[in-house]
């Protein structure tokens, strides 16, 4: 029997066109390009060499049997390289429907599905008044094709961090790909191994990884968890801790209208993708008001994305500890703001947790609380 492979949730990020992945152990990241980065690609679920080789054939003209030669080589070196895990088994059906409907949920969430039309908008805001209607039909029409490079570099920002899309109302979540690969992940151990608690989101902006989180508990048929998705649903806090002064981040309604989601909003995205049940529970408000008093009993997957330190610091101090051992905390902004990161490093200082941090990309980190 063929073995199946997926990839290790390792460091992922991408520099000029290449991806860049980081063994467990070891400094040195492997570079891939071309066909290796489009076989990592295809590892996100388990997957045979043949099923790889069948879709590279598809895709690259060459012979079929040395495709699968040349694939099974470059799956072994993954696996000296503990980049990738192997199971002997193959998926159910039940597991393939249900990582065909969570692949293609990450993209619709992510907008992977339409990204030309990101760029159609963005051609629009600059276009040139000297265009004839013909050719700008033209060029809209072919526009993935017109500027190869900026469409490239629009599905690179999506699949590996949606941080470098600045344009926050193209899609429903702006943490890319590998982020939401993280969080199904998480949420497979945790079935797995039958962790006890929620899942919560500090910080959904749009909705789209509350949405998700929604997603894995139901079709895992988990009817017993709730999903809590906790916002002001105003935008993020005028900065008031020494700390956010200093940096002079500011991400305020009137200098980032499009991160203040409303609560009205959020819920008509749980509602387009069917997904608004009872057991989706809101909280409204500024962590500091709303996180103290919530009858939140047990966490098991507790997701971080305040940006700031008094935001990420007030979380942490009323939520970790209902984070059940063997659950996971993800932070999101670790990497990507100094606040965000002295917020956890003095959290994690102060309450003696050596867990160690798991990069998922270049922002978002992860730790699973001891057993």
């Amino acid at each position: 029997m063929s073995l199946n492979y997926r990839r290790c949730m390792v460091l992922t990020y991408c520099r000029e066109g290449a991806l860049f992945v980081k063994p467990p152990h070891g400094d040195k990241l492997l570079s891939l390009a071309g066909t290796g980065r489009r076989i990592w690609e295809y590892l996100e679920y388990p997957v045979t060499v043949e099923e790889i080789a069948r879709k590279l054939a598809c895709e690259f003209a060459g012979d079929i049997k040395k495709i699968v030669e040349d694939t099974g080589r470059f799956l072994t070196s993954l696996q000296e390289r503990e980049l990738v895990e192997t199971r002997s088994d193959a998926p159910s059906p039940e597991e393939r429907q249900r990582f065909r409907y969570l692949w293609l949920l990450k993209r619709a969430l992510v907008n992977l599905i339409y990204p030309e039309h990101e760029l159609r908008m963005r051609f629009l805001e600059k276009q040139d008044a000297g265009m004839s209607d013909l050719d700008r039909r033209r060029y809209l029409r072919d526009i993935r094709y017109r500027e190869p490079d900026l469409h490239q570099a629009l599905i690179t920002s999506k699949q590996v961090t949606g941080k470098a899309s600045k344009k926050a109302y193209f899609s429903h979540t702006i943490i890319g790909l590998l982020a939401l690969d993280n969080i199904e992940r998480c949420a497979e151990i945790v079935f797995a191994e039958d962790i006890p608690g929620d899942f919560l989101e500090a910080g959904v902006c749009q909705g789209g990884a509350a949405v998700f989180m929604r997603a894995i508990q139901t079709v895992y048929g988990d009817k017993h968890r709730r999903l809590w998705a906790a916002d002001s649903f105003e935008g993020l806090p005028l900065p008031k801790s020494q700390f956010d002064l200093d940096s002079g981040i500011d991400f305020s309604e009137p200098l980032f209208p499009e991160l203040a989601f409303s609560l009205e909003g959020v819920r008509d995205h749980f509602i387009r993708y069917d997904l608004l049940d009872p057991g989706v529970v809101f909280l409204p408000g500024w962590f500091a008001d709303t996180l103290p008093t919530a009858p939140i009993e047990q966490l098991a997957i507790l997701r971080l994305d305040a940006d700031m330190y008094a935001s990420t610091l007030d979380a942490l101090e009323y939520l970790y500890p209902k984070v059940t051992p063997g659950g996971f905390v993800i932070v999101d902004d670790y990497g990507y703001y100094a606040v965000c990161r002295q917020a956890v490093e003095e959290y994690r200082t102060k309450q003696n947790i050596d867990e160690p941090l798991q990069f998922v990309n270049w922002s978002c980190v992860y730790w699973r609380k001891r057993r």
